[in-house]
């Protein structure tokens, strides 16, 4: 899973959120989405918190280069 690009993630989490609402699911089943999608929200976050890291990096570049 970790291999996935950021968009690839989000939308197996939209598709696990969807069959959740739907209200359809046993809930031994529910539960396991619903886990399974936490994970996916917890990896969402580390490729967020990366991306946000590489952008402060580029911007104390840009600044150093400016002085």
């Amino acid at each position: 899973m970790k291999n996935k690009d950021f968009n690839e993630l989000y939308k197996e989490l939209e598709q696990k959120v969807e069959s959740l609402e739907k209200g359809e699911l046993p809930l031994e089943q529910a539960v396991k989405i619903y886990t399974e999608g936490q994970e996916l929200i917890k990896l969402l976050n580390e490729k967020l918190d990366k991306a946000r890291e590489k952008m402060v990096v580029i911007d104390k570049t840009k600044i150093k280069e400016l002085e």
